[in-house]
């Protein structure tokens, strides 16, 4: 595998070439500084930061905490147009671990200051209105409230139960209960509206339950089986949320395009029994439904972090425990955005949001503008990018670049401490008096959990 060592564009287009593959590339950065009307609002420029998890609630109702309230006043002031709050449960027990935010009449009045101070960031930055975004989730088969594995499935799924060996089977939830669950999430989305925020989305990646509905074939009743069933409870919820909500907040996308368990368990696979190798006609058919039916923006992932991280985050170091990537880093990168560029076909005219840039790191700008330039996608994301380095569109946009020294370095830590369950997520290397002890924290409690 190639770690990340290229210095300029040649040397790039040498490794694309070695591996078979194009990237746009421009010299002229000024696609991702231009405006974009979207739905009513205006974006001052395409750069948006994606919902990373900082696991930082400072109670065990969800309620933001001070390096919540640090990291997004960081971000605002960074220069990005569009803020893509993480995820935030809409029931206790989808929970991914007992420092999850929530968004509850409980702690209403602090989510309304955490909306006020990060738009007070960016004014006071020179950024002038910035547009923020809440994801709403249930954890599903990664819900640990308490800290403990207390999983909630779709359905019974081998190649999830084999992958992840330290969670116990559970029966599948209950068509009564996800109708319930439907009510949680448009009661929050009401909140978020309530706290100020300019629209919400419903997690529906990387295995959480929204997500492995999308695949659930074999589970019976109204939720499973057919494709109309499996998209039922996640076009259910976005049209309850259109109705509840004002017409000018937006109920957003953040989807997958391939869940690869083996057919028949996954999303977006071939329709051959065992087969894991990806078919997006179903994804890309939901994808102009949700247009469709009012969802302004598409915002796509793909795989399971958990143990296929080099699907949406090329990396260079692993997680803990996980085998080093099985694939060039750069062949993830290409793969990811050549996707992208086929849902924006896809979307009848709504934008796309790319991701998995990071492994580029100061080459990204280049090939972000790239993209914009030649119709792949309409606005860049930065998730681990913008841990380590918030600032980056001032940057990019002021002086015509991003500072490698600045750069996250794919290094998978703080991703590794949401893993751990135990500290509070950022970046290790770039923001390292606060995280480094939060990483050596959860290191340390998984290897007791390890040697227990």
């Amino acid at each position: 595998m190639k770690r990340f060592d290229l210095k300029t564009r040649e040397e790039l287009e040498a490794e694309l070439a070695r591996i078979g593959a194009a990237l746009p590339w421009s010299d002229d950065l000024s696609p991702l500084g231009q405006p974009l009307v979207l739905a009513g609002r205006r974006l001052a420029n395409r750069f948006v930061v994606q919902p990373m998890e900082g696991v930082d609630a400072c109670d065990d109702g969800g309620t933001p905490g001070e390096l919540t309230f640090r990291r997004y006043r960081r971000y605002a002031a960074g220069g990005s147009a569009l803020i893509w709050f993480e995820s935030a449960a809409v029931v206790p027990e989808g929970r991914s671990g007992p420092r999850q935010l929530m968004l509850t009449d409980r702690n209403l009045a602090v989510w309304q200051r955490l909306v006020e101070e990060t738009r007070r960031a960016a004014r006071e930055a020179g950024c002038g209105d910035v547009t923020l975004l809440l994801q709403l989730t249930h954890s599903g088969r990664y819900s640990r409230p308490q800290g403990k594995p207390a999983p909630v499935t779709a359905q019974r799924n081998p190649f999830l139960e084999q992958a992840m060996p330290e969670m116990p089977v559970s029966e599948p939830i209950s068509d009564e209960a996800l109708d319930r669950l439907l009510d949680a999430f448009v009661a929050t989305a009401k909140r978020a509206e309530r706290a100020g925020f300019d629209g919400v989305d419903m997690k529906a990646v990387h295995g959480y339950l929204v997500a492995e509905l999308l695949g659930a074939r074999r589970r019976e009743g109204r939720y499973g089986g057919s494709y109309e069933h499996r998209t039922r409870f996640l076009k259910a919820c976005i049209e309850a949320m259109r109705q509840t909500l004002a017409r000018n907040t937006w109920v957003a996308s953040r989807l997958t395009v391939l869940e690869p368990s083996a057919y028949p368990y996954g999303w977006g696979v071939a329709e051959r029994e065992g087969s894991c190798q990806a078919d997006l006609a179903e994804p890309l058919r939901l994808i102009g439904e949700l247009t469709a039916r009012g969802v302004p923006l598409h915002n796509i992932s793909m795989g399971y972090p958990r143990f296929q991280p080099h699907l949406n985050r090329p990396h260079d170091r692993a997680l803990a425990g996980c085998p080093p990537p099985p694939e060039d880093p750069l062949r993830g990168v290409v793969r990811f955005q050549e996707t992208v560029c086929a849902v924006r076909r896809a979307a009848q005219g709504a934008p796309v949001i790319t991701a998995a840039l990071s492994w580029l790191r100061h080459l990204t700008p280049q090939v972000a503008a790239g993209l914009i330039r030649e119709g792949w996608c309409d606005l860049v994301g930065f998730g681990r990018s913008a841990f380590a380095y918030p600032d980056a569109p001032h940057d990019i946009v002021r002086q015509g670049k991003m500072i490698p020294d600045k750069c996250c370095i794919t290094c998978s830590m703080c991703s590794q401490i949401m893993k751990d369950v135990v500290g509070q997520s950022g970046c290790v290397i770039r923001d390292s008096a606060i995280y480094a002890p939060e990483y050596r924290r959860g290191r340390e409690a998984a290897s007791k959990c390890f040697t227990a």
